[in-house]
């Protein structure tokens, strides 16, 4: 990265990327800028945690209006060598099958499609089938690209590609990482998906994206 304009912080060399676009405040962007010595005590800037998994940043912004402020951003890790995680829709016989799951953000039961983070050395189908395998524990007959998704884009900068996936017949088998809490798969005609995201049972911005994908690559029709 360049060093021409000096009010680029040098902790963005230290990031993907993908996380390193600094903006232009005159082209009406929200600009990265080196922060006022006199605000670093009140607000320090830069990566103030990395839990193995994420990057926690705080960055110095200039606005198009030319107010100036701080924002955070969590990065994830794997977004140094691609996508920081996957989510797969998965179908067999016209039906949709997705699990329960406690999500301690929300501190409630949640009803999702499969999601998880992209380990270090798999390509970003390897991830999809590795978490189908052990979220859902059907055999997968086929994979397909559907799109990609920003969860929240306020904050989050990782944007994960979506998979169709489609099971085979075989038996299930279970197999959840220790470190989560699943509840049982649940699958549902696309009348009764409809319903659930309809009732709000659906909450999940990622599983609710991969919903309208589906739609939109004409995988599943919700309506008659």
């Amino acid at each position: 990265m360049s060093r021409a304009h000096s009010r680029i912080p040098e902790y963005l060399d230290d990031l993907p990327e993908a996380a390193r676009v600094v903006g232009d405040a005159g082209a009406g962007e929200i600009q990265i800028v080196r922060q006022p010595a006199e605000k670093e005590t009140e607000e320090p800037t830069g990566i103030l945690f990395d839990d193995g998994m994420h990057l926690f940043v705080r960055d110095a912004v200039l606005f198009p209006g030319g107010k100036t402020s701080t924002q955070m951003r969590v990065i994830g890790t794997s977004m140094y060598d691609g996508p920081s995680g996957v989510v797969a829709l998965a179908s067999r016989g016209g039906n949709v099958f997705l699990r329960e799951i406690f999500r301690h953000g929300t501190r409630r039961w949640e009803l999702e499609a499969q999601r998880g983070r992209r380990e270090e050395g798999y390509t970003s189908e390897q991830a999809a089938l590795k978490e189908l395998d052990e979220e859902l524990g059907y055999p997968v007959e086929r994979l397909t690209l559907m799109g990609n998704v920003s969860g929240d884009t306020a904050i989050m900068a990782s944007t994960l590609p979506v998979y169709w996936a489609e099971l085979g017949d075989g038996p299930r088998r279970d197999d959840p990482e220790a470190s989560e809490a699943f509840g049982k798969v649940v699958e549902l005609t696309p009348a009764a998906l409809a319903a659930r995201v309809e009732n709000g049972d659906i909450r999940d911005s990622y599983t609710l994206s991969a919903i309208t994908l589906a739609v939109v690559a004409g995988k599943i029709r919700l309506t008659p």
